[in-house]
């Protein structure tokens, strides 16, 4: 019945486009070939989704086998492909996230309905695909906490501190698998080299930072000496103009006392003029 159901939606999604492509590629009246606009598909209804849904998929494929068939649709940036908890299998879909949207419009038009190892397999958009995120094991919600015991709140707490390693643990692992279909994977000598490599590298940065910092060190050094420079300049200006002016205040009271000493002598050795002589010549008095 599953397999009937999947069968029936992978048709679904071939009929639609074969609906599409008749009714955007008819002919107008005058008989010119219309266009294909994908703004006007069915498509651009999940235009904010980069994620395809891929069922039917054979179960001894890995995260990386997936990721190399879908590919050739456009690269790739996260492949979520479910496992059993208990026997660590894949459960045949996957989720699929491209780099470029337009990619999915690519999978889904071309890979539905493919056949993958003697299996059909059903490609689809995905419009909310949501992969379970770490959670803070001390941001339990009041409503939550509040009806639960003590022991209880520890123990959901230990629940969540549990399930963050879990998705860690499967993050690692998921991302080890994805490098190694693709040939990126590290082995323990590539492990090895990079470790020397990032030694050599923060040797170096730990260099340059100590170059760095002397630099710096040292203009500041010269820019302090420079401003303590300007500054002992500028005191011994003021202060030899405040000796001017204090000289020149001097000179200025003590030619205020000079004059007023040589007033005060000046009146104490004053005489009177002698008086005019007498004027001789044919006066109104001459004889």
């Amino acid at each position: 019945l599953a397999r009937h159901d999947a069968m029936n939606r992978v048709k679904e999604v071939e009929r639609i486009n074969r609906r599409e492509v008749e009714t955007q590629l008819a002919s107008n009246t005058r008989g010119d070939a219309g266009s294909w606009d994908v703004s006007k598909s069915w498509h651009a209804t999940y235009s904010d989704s980069a994620y395809v849904y891929v069922g039917g998929l054979p179960y001894e494929l890995s995260e990386g086998d997936v990721a190399t068939v879908m590919a050739q649709w456009g690269d790739i940036v996260d492949v979520n492909m479910p496992r059993d908890k208990g026997t660590g299998k894949p459960k045949g879909f996957a989720f699929i996230c491209y780099e470029d949207q337009r990619s999915t419009v690519l999978a889904v038009d071309n890979f539905n309905g493919a056949k993958l190892l003697g299996r059909t397999v059903r490609c689809d958009h995905c419009r909310d695909f949501r992969e379970e995120q770490a959670k803070d094991p001390d941001a339990i919600p009041d409503h939550v906490a509040r009806k639960l015991s003590e022991k209880e709140l520890e123990q959901r707490k230990r629940e969540i501190v549990e399930r963050n390693a879990e998705l860690k643990a499967h993050a690692a692992e998921k991302e080890q698998r994805f490098a190694e279909a693709r040939g990126t994977a590290t082995t323990a000598g590539g492990r090895e080299e990079a470790a020397v490599r990032a030694s050599l590298l923060g040797d170096k940065e730990r260099a340059a930072n100590a170059k760095r910092r002397t630099h710096i060190e040292e203009v500041l050094s010269r820019r302090k000496a420079g401003a303590q420079a300007e500054l002992a300049l500028e005191a011994r200006k003021k202060a030899e103009w405040e000796e001017r002016k204090r000289q020149r205040d001097a000179d200025e009271a003590a030619g205020r006392r000079d004059r007023d000493a040589d007033k005060r002598s000046g009146r104490e050795h004053f005489a009177p003029p002698p008086p005019p002589p007498p004027r001789r010549g044919g006066g109104a008095d001459a004889v």
